[in-house]
């Protein structure tokens, strides 16, 4: 469903607490900006939902609609977000809107990239220190609480199978980099995290897995 604030000043940002939809495809509505949390776009396809792109704060979405008729994609959010509207005026501000979400879409085609690429640990790796900056404030040196999406979310967001994603975050509270792990959150440095160099076999299931390693200086 599309959320639309009948304010007549500037609309309030909007809570999403996760897994609520932003908007769907096919409809129109307003162009958002994320100011924090995370939102996966998907596209429909004869076997569902599939993802296409990751949404982080700063990002445009739904500016295609402006060139366009109705959102491309359908926008939820994976772990709880604020989103709030961007006021489209003339032609100009338009051009506008549209530039800065293209420059935002090529700024995140590396990380597109990097979340499909390489193995299953190291594409899990760069999508936490990505929702490690999902909001303001954060201390990458400091272990703290943060949400994570679902582990069907990651999955589909890294390319691979909940089972994979199941096994790896065993090994990071195995290795005490990640601590206190629950259905949707976890304790973790982002500066430790990146740190780490990953062994081979990190994603076995016969319980013979090496614990992390430093990276040397």
């Amino acid at each position: 469903m599309n959320h639309v604030s009948h304010a007549e000043s500037v609309p309030a940002p909007l809570g999403l607490a996760t897994g609520e939809t932003l908007f769907e495809a096919g409809h129109s509505g307003p162009v958002w900006q994320l100011q924090s949390g995370a939102l996966r776009l998907d596209q429909m396809d004869r076997e569902g939902q599939r993802f296409v792109q990751l949404v982080l704060p700063g990002d445009l979405v739904g500016a295609e609609q402006l060139a366009a008729s109705g959102y491309a994609h359908s926008a939820r959010a994976i772990v709880p977000s604020v989103a709030v509207q961007r006021a489209v005026g003339g032609d100009a501000e338009r051009r506008l809107l549209l530039a800065e979400a293209l420059l935002g879409q090529l700024s995140r085609t590396g990380d597109l990239i990097a979340l499909r690429t390489g193995t299953a640990q190291e594409r899990l790796r760069h999508l936490l220190l990505l929702l490690s900056g999902a909001e303001p404030g954060w201390d990458e040196a400091v272990a703290s609480q943060r949400a994570l999406p679902t582990i069907k979310d990651v999955a589909a967001i890294i390319d691979t199978a909940p089972e994979t994603v199941s096994r790896i975050f065993a090994n990071l509270k195995r290795s005490h980099l990640l601590d206190g792990r629950q259905r949707q959150g976890a304790r973790f440095s982002a500066a430790r995290l990146r740190e780490q160099v990953w062994p081979a076999g990190m994603t076995r299931s016969d319980g013979a897995l090496r614990p992390l390693q430093l990276a040397e200086a």
